[in-house]
């Protein structure tokens, strides 16, 4: 049962809408504070815009801040536009606008503030101990993971009253499995999602894909995910071609509809080094698919071992390519039943009314 809760002006601020997990669970939180009746806007100011066309079909105001795209003006342009719209709650999912915010609670807005932790820290530095210090003047602390819980909880441990654990959210109307049958490709079709950057271990994964291929199994890797066109990016295609992975392993760009990718493929791969909870490895099990996936972090509560899918250490890439290809060399009828364990687990814990509730319990 939904909370009932007096109709307020929510700001959901973020960098930008682009295509990554955290812009799809805000613009998705959006949408549901909207269709309560709140008033809700999404603001952002990197011109990513991904997600606008979704804000739009659903009535939810998507607004771009040229003026704070610069990071000498964006203190002052935030504080001016949000002093303008005068929210009664803020809700923010990046560093940036969260630090930000939490100054300006501090010089005295009034608005609730709740920020939210997208990731798994792996390093302190001057940054991060920044970040964590603004905290203390926001309202409600919320990671997505628990292995982000238990970080604060050890670093900061004044924060800990604070911190309220919201797992990510999946549409399982929308991520389901196929009405259609898939039937056995003769290779093995596996998706992946997400940026190219130095989190997602593709150099690694791809030499693990590489050595798969060279002992004569058969495996087609479809990538879906911002290319950032940088040294990392141009690391990795330059990879690709030293394997000979041309045929092998594509990179697509992001698809609005990648329900349809995870339900064509057999088997989901997330090979990261580190993660947050990762919103792709929970909407390819919604969709009925066996997954694989490196084992760190929220994943071993996410995997669970030989019923759903497998994990394996993401620094070895010999144990990547033993894992696949133990996969691929699995029977078919278990196969079908890691799928089916998938999406029972999916329905069970990823739930979009859990979701809201919760936001709604501390708005």
């Amino acid at each position: 049962m939904i909370i009932k809760h007096y109709m307020s002006r929510i700001l959901c601020l973020i960098e930008s809408i682009g295509s990554g997990g955290a812009e799809r669970q805000l613009t998705g939180l959006a949408v549901m504070l909207k269709q309560l009746g709140h008033e809700v806007e999404v603001w952002y100011y990197v011109k990513r815009e991904f997600y606008l066309p979704f804000l739009r079909e659903k009535g939810v105001a998507g607004r771009y801040l040229p003026d704070a795209a610069s990071a000498k003006t964006r203190f002052f342009a935030l504080r001016k536009h949000i002093k303008a719209y005068h929210p009664d709650t803020v809700i923010s999912y990046s560093t940036s606008p969260s630090m930000i915010t939490c100054v300006l609670k501090r010089l005295g807005s009034k608005f609730r503030l709740i920020v939210s932790e997208r990731n798994t820290t792996q390093q302190m530095n001057r940054r991060e101990k920044l970040r964590f210090f603004c905290y203390r003047w926001a309202d409600v602390i919320v990671p997505n993971s628990h292995s982000q819980a238990r970080f604060i909880d050890d670093h900061f441990p004044k924060l800990s009253s604070k911190v309220k654990i919201i797992t990510n959210f999946v549409d399982t109307e929308k991520f389901k499995p196929s009405d259609e049958p898939i039937l056995p490709h003769e290779e093995t079709r596996m998706v992946c999602v997400g940026r190219l950057m130095s989190q997602k271990n593709l150099p690694r994964f791809i030499e693990a894909v590489g050595k798969i291929v060279d002992a004569g199994y058969k495996l087609h890797v479809d990538w879906f995910g911002q290319d950032l066109n940088d040294a990392y990016s141009e690391e990795c295609h330059k990879a690709i071609i030293n394997y000979h992975l041309e045929q092998s392993f594509i990179f697509h760009a992001p698809s609005l509809d990648i329900q349809y990718e995870y339900q064509k493929a057999d088997v989901f791969c997330l090979p990261s080094l580190y993660e947050g909870f990762p919103n792709v490895l929970c909407e390819a099990m919604s969709c009925g698919k066996p997954v694989l996936c490196s084992r760190v972090c929220d994943n071993p509560n996410i995997v669970h071992e030989g019923e759903n899918g497998l994990l394996f250490n993401p620094k070895d890439i010999n144990e990547m390519a033993d894992t696949v290809i133990h996969f691929m060399k699995t029977d078919e009828t278990t196969k079908s039943a890691m799928g089916k364990t998938s999406r029972i687990i999916a329905l069970s814990s990823f739930s979009s009314s859990a979701f809201l509730e919760n936001y709604l319990a501390i708005i």
